[in-house]
């Protein structure tokens, strides 16, 4: 010991001890460390596996989780005012399903969750501590053991809706679970609406203002033979001719074409929208609700006519 060396020394109680020194671990010790270690992993391992179905998939899903489960408790209990903007509403009109069995369906979850979080965290405990008490090989290999038959993965059964039986089928729902339902319809046929017409959206700003003027000249186009009358500004159908090489009197056709599959394509879907939203206020029993949601399922559009015949006729349109 020196006066350079003096801060590493410590007295043990019989004898002064130069701790930078590292005592060497016996063999067996470090096996045993090495072993708990892997364990613990193992343990983390097998928790995440059976924690991870009840995790969120979005960003934020834990604050979405908590405002269905709330809408849920209400349904529940009879206390529930139907919106446009419930996440219960949104979420039956997705799945297909009634807002009550959206309900049960959330609140059974949230119960499956909260039992797995308590049985795995209540195991994580107490074979967590027991590997760290560990002194043997032997009480490592009986809890890993325990670890492979408490923590095996359990196979999560589908919930099937309650109201499919005979009884319910043709039972009639009460005023507030018909004006649940009726909204979640409505909310479907927004959804399927709002599909079908969904290719016929531009992704670009304004585009329905430039192919309404564009429109406008392919008219004038047609009307004056296949050529650009004097005097007007024709450079947009020029450009989508010149980009497509075509002729003017081609890209005319086609750009009225577009238009008169566009408006066909609203037309048709406005007549769905007022007749199934007729329907939807008919309903009477759980029975029209779930036929009616199928029905708005397989909704489609009437089959387009043939090209020729759209291009022969797209001049009557605007």
């Amino acid at each position: 010991m020196t006066l350079r060396n003096c801060w590493r020394w410590r007295f043990d109680g019989h004898a002064f001890v130069d701790a930078s020194q590292p005592k060497a671990v016996p063999q067996e010790v470090a096996l045993l460390q090495s072993n708990k270690a892997a364990l613990l992993r193992l343990l983390h391992e097998k928790i995440d596996t059976l924690r991870k179905p009840y995790i969120p998939s979005s960003v934020l899903g834990d604050q979405v989780r908590t405002a269905k489960l709330q809408e849920a408790h209400a349904v529940l209990a009879g206390d529930f005012t139907a919106r446009d903007s419930s996440y219960l509403i949104e979420a039956a009109a997705a799945a297909g399903c009634t807002v009550q069995d959206m309900a049960q369906r959330i609140v059974q979850q949230h119960t499956n969750q909260q039992t797995v979080l308590h049985q795995t965290e209540t195991v994580r405990m107490h074979l967590g501590s027991a590997i760290a008490t560990a002194t043997t090989q032997a009480e490592l290999v009986a809890l890993r053991q325990r670890i492979m038959a408490d923590l095996a993965p359990s196979v999560n059964s589908a919930i099937k809706p309650d109201h499919t039986t005979p009884r319910k089928n043709t039972a009639k729902p009460t005023a507030q679970a018909l004006q649940q339902e009726q909204l979640r319809l409505s909310v479907q046929l927004r959804e399927k609406i709002n599909e079908l017409r969904r290719p016929f959206v531009s992704h670009y700003l304004l585009d329905d203002v430039v192919l309404k003027h564009k429109g406008q000249i392919a008219q004038a186009v047609l009307a004056h033979g296949g050529t650009l009358p004097a005097g007007l500004d024709g450079i947009v159908l020029i450009s989508h001719a010149a980009a497509r090489g075509q002729t003017l009197l081609a890209a005319a056709k086609e750009v009225l074409t577009a238009m008169n599959d566009t408006a066909k394509t609203l037309l048709d879907t406005e007549q769905l929208k007022d007749a199934w939203s007729v329907r939807i206020a008919s309903v009477q029993s759980f029975k029209d609700i779930d036929d009616l949601g199928r029905a708005i399922t397989r909704l489609q559009l009437p089959p387009p006519k043939s090209t020729a015949a759209s291009a022969q006729n797209a001049g009557d349109h605007t």
